[in-house]
């Protein structure tokens, strides 16, 4: 989706931000298929507001290039950029860096907006060192039937089936390309402290499933988890599997 044509980039952290114990999951989730002392040179391809940037600067004391498509975000991202990370304009396919010039290529839930998948897998060939990773991580179709919020917004699985990508997808679209899998694995990331405090977080509507919704649609489907949410006996924390993928680049 184009995010210059909406206003999505300036509510954006606030639909999608993360506890700072849901970041560490993460980044301990990634740390455990690396090896973290090689890893001095981070693009972060597809990285939006800059919400893993900083995070990955900070975690590896590396240097963090973020790759960004919408000129909003970027604003964004810029915005609050500390040291240790830079921002650029560019798409996946066509990477505004040097042959050779990073250790590891990050992609956070940008795998299905990519228009296309074995075109950016090459470009992150080219600007990886050689024995150097992909992480990657996103929804799969696999894993999208036990999302929390499927059961309220009507149409919401076709949007997802039509949208995201299964993991032999994303796995063929890295291993036809100069990578072999060096690991993968379901992490099961927290949404939200409770139901009432994902409905808030999906009022910002800044999901692109969201978003894919009719209007009408969209307002059933809060008001079915804001009724669920404050007459359930227990609200749950509410969970989401993500596939983690590690690509190793081939010699």
């Amino acid at each position: 989706m184009d995010y210059d044509r909406t206003e999505i980039a300036a509510r954006y952290d606030a639909g999608r931000s993360y506890a700072p114990e849901v970041m560490q999951l993460w980044l301990t989730a990634i740390s455990r298929h690396l090896p973290t002392a090689q890893v001095r040179d981070v693009v972060d391809i597809g990285s939006g507001t800059g919400r893993y940037s900083q995070a990955l600067a900070s975690h590896f004391g590396a240097r963090v290039t973020g790759v960004e498509p919408s000129a909003r975000m970027l604003s964004e991202a810029r915005a609050k950029t500390a040291g240790g990370t830079t921002f650029l304009q560019g798409r996946a396919e066509d990477l505004p860096l040097p042959d050779g010039s990073a250790d590891l290529a990050f992609l956070s839930m940008v795998f299905h907006h990519l228009a296309d998948a074995p075109a950016a897998a090459r470009e992150c060939r080219r600007v990886l060192r050689p024995s150097c990773h992909v992480v990657l991580r996103n929804g799969t179709a696999e894993q999208a039937g036990r999302y929390p919020h499927v059961r309220f917004f009507a149409g919401i699985r076709d949007v997802i089936a039509e949208r995201l990508p299964s993991a032999m997808q994303v796995r063929a679209a890295f291993e036809g390309n100069g990578f072999e899998l060096a690991a993968h694995e379901i992490v099961v990331h927290p949404m939200a402290p409770s139901l009432t405090d994902l409905a808030a977080k999906f009022r910002h509507r800044v999901d692109s499933m969201l978003v894919a919704l009719a209007d009408e649609v969209f307002e059933a489907g809060m008001a079915r988890l804001m009724q669920h949410a404050e007459n359930a006996e227990r609200d749950e924390p509410p969970v989401q599997n993500v596939d983690l993928f590690v690509f190793r680049a081939l010699a």
